[in-house]
């Protein structure tokens, strides 16, 4: 039993070997398929990490939920702050900070460089602003709405805006990046299987003399067959590594991009490559594609070639 376990695996690791130097006896066809391969491979990994570097920036962002009060033109500083201090007492609020229209003018003639501009104004423009800040049970979407409908009620209160709403659009772009990830790495996924199962047919007619001398002799589909399954294998193993290598270069080369980006929204995001987890399953996947369509491509064209 040992024996035969032996020469079982002893089999195996000969055509798993053979089908490798059979791929480098033919360089240049190779090659070009290799290259499709990997370039096909390449899409659906940098869409995936697109949906995840976007997924990250949703997470980091994702800060507590604010809500800005306008109180009414013209409400006297005394009253602003009293009703500070009211909101500060009600149970859903957390914190409370009050920016007197002095304050704003200030922070605004400092941030947005328009001190020239402004010193034009007869008076200041603009209102007196409160920010609040729920307690944690409140910083859901909905219990924010809830409590910015009962903050409008207040008379003081001439606007109140959310500031959680671009979050919500920040979600869409998420969701929207993750779908079409979804959508192309199962085109291109389909696509590399196409692409393997067509060349494994080509070659298996291309060897169809040898395939029936090999049946005269006695081997099975099954011993036929096994070559050709480690050679779809290892069209999906190497493409999958030199996809890897691409989709590195390709975050190499955003990275700086992506990094100036976030400079602007005072971010030090940095973009995040594949992890050597994502990379297994990646070489997993692309050589698992490569079994199967040589399963099922080659397997379907050997049954139809039949000894003279």
């Amino acid at each position: 039993m040992a024996r035969k376990q032996t020469g079982f695996f002893a089999v195996h690791k000969q055509q798993c070997k053979g089908a490798l130097v059979e791929l480098m006896r033919r360089p240049l066809g190779n090659i070009l398929t290799l290259a499709v391969l990997a370039f096909a491979l390449t899409l659906p990994a940098s869409f995936y990490l697109l949906a995840k570097n976007v997924t990250l920036v949703a997470q980091a962002w994702q800060n507590p939920t604010q809500l800005t009060l306008y109180l009414e033109q013209g409400t006297p500083a005394s009253a602003a702050a009293q009703f500070s201090e009211q909101l500060q007492g009600w149970p859903e609020v957390d914190s409370v900070d009050y920016i007197s229209p002095q304050q704003g003018l200030e922070d605004f003639r400092e941030h947005a460089g328009f001190d020239q501009a402004l010193t034009l104004l007869d008076e200041n423009p603009l209102p007196s602003v409160v920010v609040v800040r729920p307690v944690t049970s409140w910083q859901s979407n909905d219990k924010a709405v809830e409590l910015a409908a009962k903050i409008r009620t207040e008379p003081q209160v001439d606007e109140v805006r959310l500031d959680s709403d671009w979050l919500q659009r920040l979600a869409a772009i998420k969701d929207l990046a993750i779908t079409m990830a979804l959508l192309m790495s199962g085109l291109m996924l389909f696509a590399v299987f196409l692409i393997v199962g067509n060349t494994l047919r080509l070659q298996v007619q291309n060897q169809k003399d040898e395939i029936q001398v090999m049946k005269l002799v006695g081997a099975t589909d099954s011993f036929i067959l096994r070559p050709y399954l480690y050679t779809g294998a290892w069209y999906g193993l190497i493409s999958g590594t030199v996809a890897w290598v691409l989709t590195a270069i390709v975050t190499i080369l955003l990275d700086g991009a992506v990094a100036k980006l976030a400079a602007l929204y005072d971010s030090s995001f940095r973009l995040v490559g594949l992890r050597w987890d994502e990379t297994l399953i990646l070489l997993m996947i692309a050589s698992f594609l490569g079994l199967l369509a040589a399963r099922l491509s080659a397997g379907r064209h050997l049954k139809e070639i039949e000894p003279i």
